[in-house]
């Protein structure tokens, strides 16, 4: 019974990934998972939901409801014995205050924990603490699954005091009328967010003075994204001021998140640009206040020549978060881009005092993601060139790789001295595995008789990690029959362990 894969499978509904604090807790989480014994594993579930941890005591609730949910298809819940102390717990953390939610959690995610298992009869209509425990979850208008979970709790109060010939409560009544019409207006708002014609978008700044805060900050929101931000950035400041302590949402967070600032840079945390105008318009690039403004601070600081200011600027143009943040065509500056990293790539590497956080060669490594993104084939000698040099810092190396292996699968010819290039990382032994697999990797594919060589080569190493994906490149390049006698005495002779794409190239080949 307890040991059913339902359940062994099973982690969480609200809690996965959250870490336990105390090495007991995590202990007995881990008795809920294979391999366990039935003792152990009921051990764990009464040890978490006996324990004074917030987060254990959801887990526990959570495997109770998921025991519930999949009993039909094994005749019984296998925690149903503690079913009253199940229902004691969550009755406790649906009347502490909200979870505050982190990066693992939800807001609120001990009462959707609690909800969740109260509803299956852990509620009792008559009692009066019950109905305004569940009451005041819904008057916080919850979003997601709790405020799911909270119409459930609702719904099931208002039917058992219907059916016990009671008159429903009127203020849950009104309650539960209020957060399914919020549900309906915010998705709404939502899908107007979709939106992009001026129609929707006057919709949507009148629905940031609708009466329910929730429609105002999703509407906001849908204000807050792409290039809306640039045009009603001072509304949104306006809102953002006007919310209470106790309004909170995702929509909320988005819009804090668009007013506040954007990256810094990829590589040079820790320094400034070189004088205040540059600094100011490394200002506006990580919290613009206008399109046309944020266009000409990166433009600023592309044209300045000055390291750490080209630096930065070519740094937001390949982040994701950077220049296109609020739905700028990157495309536009794309040109100039390219040019100011092939400039760059002409210097010398920067000093390790321009760069704080990463050392030397910063400008190197913010030019090489350029060209990992945009470069062409006129870009192959400063690849070779940078996949050569000699003591490169391990970072500059590290983008080398990368961009010369994006340059390989984008450009329709391979290039004969970028694959050459690639031999000096690949066996170079300084180097961390990674990036050296990375840079084999890249030659997988290629119609090249340099590649099929490193192949080769890489496959009579010594190192298996090496080997391995020699071996795998030569299977790319259908050279199996031309190398089959070399080939199986290779992979004969990997262990058991050398990785699921290796066994299976094993299998095929002996």
């Amino acid at each position: 019974m307890f040991t059913t894969v339902f359940l062994l499978e099973f982690q969480s509904w609200y809690w996965r990934g959250r870490e336990l604090g105390d090495p007991e807790l995590r202990r007995a989480y881990d008795a809920l998972k294979p391999p366990t014994t039935p003792e152990e594993f009921e051990q764990g579930f009464l040890a978490l939901l006996r324990s004074d941890d917030t987060a254990a005591r959801g887990i526990a609730l959570d495997f109770y409801d998921r025991g519930e949910m999949t009993s039909r298809f094994v005749g019984a819940n296998a925690f149903e014995e503690y079913e009253d102390e199940v229902f004691a717990v969550a009755r406790q953390l649906l009347r502490e205050p909200p979870w505050p939610g982190d990066e693992h959690t939800s807001r609120g995610a001990n009462h959707a924990s609690a909800l969740l298992v109260l509803r299956r009869g852990g509620l009792d209509c008559d009692d009066a603490e019950d109905v305004n425990a569940v009451a005041a979850v819904v008057e916080r208008m919850p979003e997601g699954e709790l405020g799911e979970n909270a119409l459930m709790a609702a719904r099931t109060l208002l039917e058992d005091q219907e059916e016990e010939g009671e008159a429903p409560d009127p203020r849950l009544t009104a309650l539960v009328t209020r957060l399914e019409a919020c549900e309906a207006r915010v998705e709404e708002i939502a899908d107007l967010g979709d939106d992009p014609g001026p129609e929707a978008t006057a919709a949507l700044v009148r629905a940031t003075e609708d009466e329910e805060w929730r429609v105002r900050q999703q509407a906001a929101a849908a204000l807050a994204a792409g290039e809306r931000f640039y045009a009603h950035r001072a509304l949104l400041e306006r809102l953002a001021e006007s919310w209470g302590a106790e309004e909170e949402s995702d929509a909320r967070d988005e819009v804090h998140d668009a007013l506040g600032d954007g990256p810094h840079s990829e590589y040079w945390e820790g320094s400034e640009p070189e004088t205040a105008e540059l600094r100011a318009a490394h200002r506006e690039l990580r919290s613009p206040t206008g399109e046309s403004a944020h266009r000409g601070a990166f433009r600023t600081l592309l044209h300045s020549g000055r390291p750490v200011a080209v630096g930065i600027a070519l740094d937001h143009f390949h982040h994701e978060d950077g220049l296109t943040r609020f739905g700028l065509d990157d495309a536009e500056h794309a040109d100039e881009a390219l040019a100011a990293a092939r400039d760059v790539l002409g210097q010398p590497p920067s000093a390790a005092d321009l760069s704080p956080a990463v050392g030397a060669g910063a400008n190197h490594a913010s030019a090489l993601d350029i060209v990992q993104e945009l470069g062409g084939t006129e870009d192959a000698d400063v690849l070779a060139a940078a996949l050569r040099a000699e003591g490169a810092p391990a970072l500059v190396r590290d983008r080398a790789v990368r961009a010369a292996s994006a340059c390989l699968e984008r450009w329709e010819t391979p290039d004969e001295e970028v694959v050459a290039a690639l031999e000096g990382p690949i066996f170079d032994g300084s180097l961390d595995m990674d990036i050296r697999t990375v840079a084999l990797d890249a030659l997988f594919g290629l119609t090249s008789p340099r590649a099929a060589a490193v192949c080769l080569r890489a496959a009579r190493a010594a190192e298996l990690p090496i080997q391995v994906q020699g071996v795998i490149g030569l299977t790319s390049m259908s050279l199996v029959d031309e190398h089959r006698d070399l080939l199986r005495e290779v992979v004969a002779a990997w262990p058991d362990d050398a990785g699921e794409r290796a066994l299976d190239i094993r299998a095929e080949l002996l």
